[in-house]
């Protein structure tokens, strides 16, 4: 248990429940969604059968590529590659099987294990991100596999000041993690950070951050939510 009450600002996206640990050991969770994410509907519609393999990089992912009108989960029949733990768990809400998951929740690491294992070389390989997403890993892919991105979903900022995180945020006594450079991007454009401890999910969210001319206190080692709430717990146990 935490001695003293602190205060923990949430600004992802949808659930929270990878915070569940925080909750548990005393910390109090404020959670202000910094974006908003909304599946692309007039994508245009191709053959599911084309691609030999698909790649998805986040729960947001499957999550809008399979509330497209012309996919359907229940005939999706395609063996898939994955990013992380909570994407796979996504994909099996939908009875898909993840043929391969990456050991870390990079996509530098997944690039390099595919590359090393080899399943996907030649193949005609459809990658699902949004509209924001890094091209780093497709461009990478495109060595060794026939790469086609899919951009399934658009992130876009919110855009207007909530009063009830203004309150919160008026006690200057406030720790806020951060899962996406958007995130810190929607929160700076609204609200003044330099009163606020920042914290960062992995070295992009923080990498950005750091161009903004501010500093995390802390930058997970697991890009997870469970690997931040670790972060924060050790973070405050050593400054005790």
């Amino acid at each position: 248990m935490v001695k003293d009450k602190i205060n923990i600002l949430l600004t992802n996206e949808g659930e929270i429940s990878g915070f569940t640990k925080l909750q548990d050991l005393g910390f109090i969770l404020h959670h202000f969604p910094m974006i908003k994410t909304q599946p692309i509907q007039d994508a245009a519609p191709f053959n599911i059968n084309n691609f030999d393999y698909y790649i998805f990089t986040s729960k947001n992912s499957v999550r809008h590529f399979f509330s497209l009108s012309f996919v359907k989960p229940d005939l999706f029949a395609k063996p898939v590659i994955c990013i992380g733990k909570k994407t796979e768990e996504q994909l099996a809400k939908l009875n898909i099987n993840s043929a391969y998951t990456a050991k870390r929740n990079y996509s530098e690491s997944l690039g390099l294990e595919l590359e090393k294992i080899g399943i996907i070389n030649s193949k005609k390989v459809l990658i699902v991100q949004g509209n924001l997403s890094k091209n780093i890993l497709p461009d990478y892919l495109k060595k060794f596999c026939d790469l086609t991105r899919f951009v399934a979903y658009k992130t876009s900022l919110i855009d207007s000041i909530n009063k009830d995180l203004m309150s919160i945020l008026d006690q200057k006594d406030l720790n806020a993690v951060f899962t996406s450079p958007s995130g810190f991007e929607s929160f700076k454009n609204l609200y003044d950070p330099k009163d606020i401890k920042l914290i960062s999910i992995g070295n992009s969210t923080s990498s950005y951050i750091k161009k903004c001319g501010f500093l995390p206190i802390i930058t997970s080692k697991m890009q997870s939510y469970e690997g931040i709430s670790d972060s924060i717990i050790s973070h405050f146990n050593t400054i005790k």
